[in-house]
């Protein structure tokens, strides 16, 4: 089985390149519709503030993430640019729900149009890792765009919105106190900054319940991204001093997965040329790959020795190693390249291939399951937590509410290894 991905929106439309790099390593490419940008359905922020569920009124946005200026004409260029693909039904565009029941206000339940995600830990899980100043100014490192643009358009992007302010006893979330070169804009900026942070665990949540692979083609939802995981890890690994439970199936985090390939030569190709390269061998590598993860993750719940794990995995990354060697050879003219191991530390960039390689592509992978980490990674500060038993407890629930295949799926594909190396 190859999974589908959905592409993690910014706020811009996903580049040809990043279509490409998807459709190179997922069986169906999905973005959100334009129009799909809000955390969760806005009628459902009182229940997510914790009141009973008996009425569904619209109060405005929650945290939604804004759109570059022509974002829509963009978007419909970028799906008449890849029509052959999406005739074939390889890209599609969904919503995570259906936007018409926010139209109307309901009473004596709240109308959540299909929506698959808890409204209630969303929010509260954002509000502390939104509280987070690494957190927040990571997913605006580096941005040139954003910082470049001009006042006007930076205020339009932030879009005040309910989840950023003072819930009963819980203050508005303060921005970020680092220096940034336009002072004057720093409100802006950490709206900016939590709103990707928002847009990224919705992402990784809606794939979860969809058995599908989140895809952080920007650096910044892969950073986001990566820091959850990041975090996640920090908590079970502490999580484990008080319950061995936990002991081996934090070590799947650490699988690193990585592909590489010329950059260059990928955007300067057609589309149809790209879906020529899907071929019987990238089939069997795209279904071992996947099948390689799955069976560590099942180890991990098997085998609660951290060395008799790690060699059982190793036993899994060998076998993987050999059935993408055709690949390889076959996607010589791309310089494509595939490194799989079990690493000491988490990390979702891997490191360059030599100085000539200028594309990257970086997976991580956890058997926990994306509500599990998301649990860990976001809802938890490590600093904080005076008690594990309730957090080791949290996260066995977390893990029992989404048992998707798929796992926790991180990936940053083809992404600069300039990029990549940044610390």
């Amino acid at each position: 089985m190859i999974y589908e991905t959905v592409i993690a929106p910014t706020e811009r439309v996903p580049t040809s390149l990043e279509l490409k790099r998807a459709l190179l390593t997922f069986d169906r490419v999905v973005l959100f519709d334009p129009d799909d940008r809000d955390f969760f359905p806005p009628q459902a922020f009182m229940i997510a503030m914790g009141m009973p569920p008996l009425l569904g009124i619209n109060t405005g946005p929650v945290k939604p993430l804004g759109k570059a200026p022509g974002y829509d004409d963009a978007f419909q260029q970028i799906l008449d640019e890849f029509s052959v693909a999406g005739r074939q039904g390889l890209v599609d565009v969904i919503s995570s729900y259906d936007r018409s029941s926010s139209n109307s206000a309901t009473i004596g339940a709240v109308q959540m149009g299909g929506y698959p995600l808890n409204p209630r830990f969303l929010l509260w899980a954002f509000r502390n890792i939104a509280r987070d100043e690494d957190v927040v100014s990571i997913a605006l490192e580096g941005d040139n765009w954003l910082f470049s643009l001009p006042k006007e358009v930076v205020q339009e992007l932030a879009v005040q919105s309910a989840a950023d302010g003072g819930i009963n006893a819980d203050p508005a979330i303060a921005p970020i106190q680092r220096p940034l070169n336009r002072e004057g804009l720093r409100e802006e900026y950490s709206r900016i900054g939590r709103a990707r942070i928002a847009s990224a665990m919705k992402t990784i949540g809606f794939c979860a319940s969809r058995s599908m692979v989140p895809f952080f083609g920007q650096a910044s939802t892969g950073n986001i991204a990566n820091r959850i995981a990041s975090r996640a890890t920090s908590v079970m690994d502490k999580v484990t001093e008080f319950d061995p439970f936990w002991a081996t199936r934090s070590q799947v985090m650490r699988i690193g997965h990585s592909e590489y390939i010329d950059e260059t030569v990928l955007a300067a190709m057609p589309v149809d040329q790209v879906l020529k390269m899907r071929t019987r061998a990238w089939g069997h590598q795209a279904a071992a790959r996947d099948e390689m993860l799955q069976s560590i993750a099942a180890i991990s719940a098997e085998i609660g020795d951290r060395a008799d794990f790690q060699e059982q995995a190793q036993v899994s990354i060998s076998a993987y190693r050999k059935e993408a060697e055709e690949l390889q050879r076959e996607r010589a003219n791309l310089r494509f390249q595939i490194k799989c191991e079990v690493a000491k530390a988490v990390a979702l960039s891997g490191s360059g291939g030599g100085a000539e390689m200028t594309g990257l592509v970086s997976q991580l992978q956890s058997g926990i399951g994306a509500a599990a980490t998301l649990v860990a990674g976001c809802l938890y500060a490590i600093d904080k937590i005076k008690d594990y038993r309730p957090v080791s407890q949290h996260l066995k629930a977390a893990e029992n509410e989404f048992r998707d295949k798929a796992g926790f799926g991180l990936h940053n594909f083809y992404e600069e290894v300039r990029q990549a190396n940044q610390g």
